[in-house]
């Protein structure tokens, strides 16, 4: 017998850990009568053209039609769908004492909306030939939880994190720089815990500061500040933040000192005839292009590592980092990638650092920036 799923209006909503509203899976309900309720363990009956032995031997001419392909998968989902509704909700304690749900793919907001809150399961393909979790991976997640926060305090509108008032006014969001602490690196499976925040920087800035945990032992793990600025998208120049833009987020933004400290030594830019490794020929593609028709800040991190040698990534892990954007850089740009080793930075041969030019190739340069490496632990 072959059974078939077919596409449905009608979806069957499953509370997840972490949940407060629902997550809508897509399983389509039988049509025809209305389906009973499940109330004892799954007990499935099929019938497969017969309706029973006993009929059978009663009248061996009598074939009771089996129900419809869809009435069975019916059959099979609602209970199980219901067990897992209940074997899955985990409460959490909310600033007012009060149990709730939260749903990892949604987060909530905390203080009044001034913090986001969102849970990530790390998956198989969000991870590195370690088992842990993947750099770009890392900055997806502050980028999500950055575009969340916006979302979820209902000033999101078009564009790319893009409000109300920006929107307004062609404006949209570039990153000027980030610098990331990486204390300890999750692995596949693991629940983490990201809050994130915003301040003022200056007078045309927004800083963004990131504390990722361990969901299970609060165990912090990762560290990551960033300052962003206006850009108008039509001229791709850098506009003022207006009064009308700072006070649609005025609500939202916090008065705090920073998380971290960016690193404050010059960054440095590096030369073809001073680095002491070169990759060339780097060309993104179009799926390394965002929304704002640029090459998304996240994938120019991977390029910048690029740059570092094989045998150094194998042996090491990137314990911080700071990037400074410069240029923007388009879907048809031929990128090299230099990398200099630090040798007035060596930490007791444990730590060593790098200098890092993301440039064109005729030197233009889009990113500099700075790396640290620890000796990767036994496991």
């Amino acid at each position: 017998m072959i059974i078939k799923l077919i596409s449905s209006a009608t979806s069957f909503g499953v509370p997840l850990p972490f949940c407060s509203g629902t997550n809508n899976l897509n399983f389509s309900p039988a049509a025809g009568p209305e389906k009973k309720k499940h109330k004892q363990a799954c007990s499935f009956k099929f019938n497969f053209g017969i309706s029973s032995l006993s009929e059978k031997k009663k009248n061996k001419k009598e074939i009771v039609r089996a129900s419809p392909p869809t009435e069975i998968i019916s059959q099979l989902l609602v209970p199980i769908i219901n067990t897992v509704s209940t074997a899955t909700e985990e409460k959490w304690e909310l600033d007012n004492g009060q149990p709730g749900i939260v749903e990892p793919s949604s987060g909530r907001l905390l203080q009044g909306g001034l913090v986001f809150q969102q849970n990530f399961t790390i998956r198989s393909f969000e991870i590195g030939s370690d088992f842990r979790l993947s750099i770009e991976t890392l900055m997806n997640y502050l980028q999500e939880t950055s575009l969340n926060h916006l979302k979820s305090a209902g000033i999101l509108a078009d564009g790319f994190g893009s409000t109300l008032a920006m929107t307004a006014k062609d404006l949209i969001w570039v990153v000027c720089w980030s610098h990331v602490e990486v204390d300890y690196y999750p692995s596949w499976g693991d629940v983490v815990q990201v809050d994130a925040w915003m301040y003022r920087s200056g007078r045309n800035g927004i800083r963004r500061d990131w504390l990722i945990q361990d969901l299970k032992t609060g165990k912090t793990l990762i560290r990551a500040t960033s300052l962003f600025a206006m850009m108008n998208k039509k001229t791709r120049k850098f506009a003022k933040a207006s009064e009308e833009v700072i006070g649609e987020m005025k609500p939202f933004l916090m008065h705090c000192d920073p998380l971290i400290n960016k690193d404050t030594r010059k960054l440095l830019q590096v030369e073809t005839d001073t680095a002491d490794y070169i990759r060339t020929g780097l060309n993104p593609g179009w799926t390394d292009v965002d929304v704002n028709q640029h090459v998304n800040h996240i994938k120019l991190v991977n390029y910048v590592l690029e740059g570092v040698p094989p045998s150094i990534v194998e042996s090491h892990e990137l314990c911080a980092m700071t990037l400074e954007y410069r240029k923007e850089c388009s879907l048809d740009s031929v990128l090299q990638s230099l990398s200099k080793l630090n040798r007035n930075q060596l930490i007791y041969d444990q730590e060593i650092e790098f200098e890092h030019s993301l440039s064109l190739e005729c030197r233009l340069e889009i990113v500099r920036g700075r790396s640290r490496w620890r000796k990767k632990l036994c496991h």
